[in-house]
C-alpha cells in the first residue's frame, strides 16, 4: 500500500465514523475532518447528526474513507478512540461547532467489504422495498423496516409480531434466497430515482437484536453494472446530503 495516513486523512476529507466494524451490524455515520495533528496521531472530526458522546456504547471505532486508486475506488480505515468531546470547537470563520478529537492507531488498513458505507434510513433520501420469499410478498414499513443499505446489501429489522401473530419473516434462515425490488427515492423529485430488482441471499440473522425485533443482513446477487452505478450514485448523493446537513447544523 503506497498511500499514507497523512495523505488520506486530511482536513475537509469526508469520512465515516464506524462503530463495531467487525460486528454483525456495524454503525456508520457520515462526518468530515476539521483538523489534524498527525505528530500526536490526533484527528478532529465533526459530530455526526446522531451525536457520539461519552455514554455511547461500542466495542471499537474506525475512521474510513473512499479514495481513488488507479481506476478503482478503495476504502481505507484506521482504528481510533475518542479523547475529547468538544461542544464549541472553533473553526476558521470563528463559528463554534460540535466536534470530537480522536486518537488513531496505525497501521492504515484497506477495510473489507463489510465496512463499506451503509446509508442509514431517516435521511432525505429514502428506500422502499418489496421482498419475495417462498412466493410470498412482504413490504417495507408494513412487514419489516429497512435499517441501512450499501452497494453490496441491505439490513432489515423484522418485528417479531404483526397484529398479535408471528411475523412469517422471523423464519428466515441463513442462506435463504429470494428476490427484492428496491425503489430509490430522492428528495424534491416526483419520479423515483431508480427501481432495482435483485436476487438476494440472507447472510446473517440476529435473533437477539432486541426484545421485539430481529435483524437480518441481506446480500445482493447479480447486481448489473448499470444498476450498480445507479445505486452507488444514489448512496453517494445521500452521503453528501448528510454532510451538508451536518455543516448547516454546526454553523447555526
Amino acid at each position: 500500500m503506497n498511500h499514507t495516513i497523512e495523505e488520506i486523512f486530511s482536513p475537509s476529507t469526508g469520512i465515516e465514523i464506524v462503530l463495531n466494524l467487525n460486528s454483525l451490524h456495524p454503525i456508520a455515520a457520515s462526518s468530515i475532518i476539521y483538523d489534524v495533528i498527525h505528530n500526536k496521531k490526533h484527528i478532529i472530526v465533526a459530530q455526526p447528526l446522531n451525536y457520539i458522546t461519552k455514554s455511547t456504547v461500542f466495542d471499537e471505532m474506525h475512521l474510513t474513507t473512499l479514495m481513488k486508486v488507479d481506476l478503482d475506488k478503495k476504502r481505507f480505515g484506521i482504528k481510533c478512540k475518542p479523547l475529547i468531546f468538544h461542544r464549541d470547537y472553533p473553526l476558521f470563520d470563528n463559528s463554534r461547532v460540535g466536534a470530537i478529537t480522536l486518537e488513531y492507531k496505525p497501521p492504515l488498513l484497506e477495510t473489507n467489504i463489510r465496512s463499506a458505507y451503509r446509508m442509514p434510513m431517516g435521511s432525505n433520501f429514502t428506500v422502499k422495498a418489496k421482498l419475495i420469499f417462498n412466493n410470498n410478498s412482504y413490504y417495507s414499513t408494513k412487514d419489516f423496516f429497512i435499517k441501512d443499505i450499501s452497494i453490496t446489501g441491505i439490513g432489515i429489522i423484522i418485528p417479531i409480531k404483526l397484529h398479535k401473530t408471528t411475523n412469517p419473516l422471523t423464519d428466515l434462515k441463513r442462506h435463504s434466497k429470494g428476490v427484492i425490488g428496491l425503489l430509490l427515492i430522492s428528495p424534491n423529485s416526483k419520479q423515483p430515482f431508480a427501481t432495482i430488482p435483485l436476487k438476494i441471499e440472507i447472510i446473517r440473522t440476529d435473533s437477539n437484536y432486541s426484545e421485539n425485533y430481529i435483524f437480518a443482513g441481506i446480500k445482493f446477487i447479480g447486481l448489473t453494472q448499470d444498476k450498480e452505478v445507479q445505486l452507488n450514485k444514489f448512496i453517494h448523493m445521500a452521503q453528501l446530503d448528510e454532510l451538508r446537513r451536518i455543516s448547516r447544523i454546526d454553523n447555526k
